[in-house]
């Protein structure tokens, strides 16, 4: 099924990964309605815009209702979750209803939460959407040290195995089908497609110029398991090497006021941005020769199941990577030449990493763009939405 502009969707995401990998963007070029929910679930210096629900028509914005959310410590964020999703249910059903009235049966219903993709599933028994599409981006060890994060993954497993009757189920890697089939979640005489997070075509205005500090940036969300504490615990030897380091980072998170008080006690100069989007995100990382995505090797670290999406920026703007061998694309960016993969734990990996990709930095650019553009988001998408008839 060719989509085609007199298309409606209805895309549910959790905040602030509306855009990742361009997926939004895909969705207002292609439909002719695009109704939004942003679900807030840490609190995010600098966005303003979560906890919406926006409507679209051609591309431009139409009106947009608030949500209501409830402001939770990060220390107390999963244990308020049964409570949030409780809200997040009535929410989406009751807007999905009330917008139905007005733009009559929505085409597709297109999320990349276990949950959401439930509810989603539910609104087409109600007659509210025709098609569901689930693009799973994540995983959750049923094992875990805390009997209450237990409970609640066990709980996430059941939403999760009920989404897989979703018209369409897409991973964004094949570790993830790999460990729900290993599991039983899913069957396999089931055709689930893989369509991993897209990358844009950007031109890279910046890069490394010995006369001036190495600049080295980070995106993402600001906790402990992305790894960016790596470059202050670094420090001494990274200073030793190289005069001036200039550490960028552009995100928010729960434990921001941690990393801002390890970078007010470093010698490395860094600059904490909150969280941006489009130009300014991208003016940023133009500024920057590396990209960090030094994921931590805890086994708890659930994002080693995922696709990187913060790496799929650094490539689309032909930035090289450095990160950790606990990804699936790991494998890729070494192959490619686009970065240099160290162990989190080692004390001279990093610095190693850096002066490998400056002594030939021109090369690991063009193949760090090059490893991107195989993953253009334009071309990609399209089968995620292609309903067989």
């Amino acid at each position: 099924m060719k989509m085609r502009k007199n298309k409606s969707v209805i895309y549910t995401n959790y905040s602030p990964y509306e855009n990742s990998g361009k997926i939004l963007d895909y969705l207002l070029e292609t439909f002719h309605v695009v109704v939004v929910f942003s679900i807030g679930f840490y609190s995010l210096a600098n966005k303003k815009n979560y906890n919406y629900v926006s409507v679209y028509k051609n591309g431009k914005l139409q009106k947009t209702y608030r949500l209501f959310h409830i402001p939770i410590s990060s220390r107390f964020v999963f244990l308020f979750i049964p409570i949030r999703s409780f809200l997040t249910f009535v929410e989406i059903i009751s807007y999905s209803f009330l917008l139905k009235l007005q733009y009559k049966k929505f085409d597709v219903y297109f999320t990349a939460n276990a949950f959401t993709a439930w509810i989603g599933n539910l609104l087409k028994i109600f007659g509210v959407v025709d098609k569901t599409v689930f693009w799973v981006w994540d995983y959750y060890p049923p094992i875990h040290k805390s009997k209450f994060i237990m409970l609640i993954r066990y709980m996430y497993w059941q939403f999760d195995k009920a989404s897989s009757h979703s018209d369409i189920v897409a991973f964004v890697n094949q570790r993830l089908l790999n460990l729900r089939l290993d599991i039983g979640l899913y069957s396999e005489n089931s055709e689930y497609l893989i369509i991993p997070i897209g990358t844009d075509k950007l031109q890279k205005v910046g890069g490394f110029n010995k006369a001036k500090p190495l600049r080295l940036g980070f995106i993402g969300v600001l906790k402990k398991s992305q790894g960016l504490e790596i470059v202050f615990m670094n420090e001494k030897a990274l200073l030793k090497k190289f005069d001036h380091i200039a550490y960028e980072i552009v995100g928010s998170g729960p434990d921001e006021n941690y990393f801002k008080e390890v970078a007010r006690k470093s010698k490395i100069q860094s600059r904490f941005y909150g969280y941006l989007e489009g130009d300014s995100f991208n003016s940023v990382l133009n500024t920057c020769a590396i990209g960090i995505a030094t994921y931590t090797s805890d086994v708890s670290n659930v994002s080693q199941y995922g696709d990187p999406g913060k790496i799929k920026r650094y490539l689309s703007l032909g930035i090289p990577v450095i990160t950790t061998n606990i990804l699936e694309f790991a494998k890729e960016i070494e192959a490619s030449g686009a970065g240099v993969i160290i162990d989190y734990d080692s004390v001279k990996d990093l610095t190693h990493a850096i002066e490998k990709i400056t002594a030939n930095y021109a090369t690991y650019s063009a193949n760090a763009y090059t490893l991107g553009q195989k993953f253009y988001y334009k071309k990609i998408y399209p089968k995620m939405f292609a309903f067989k008839k």
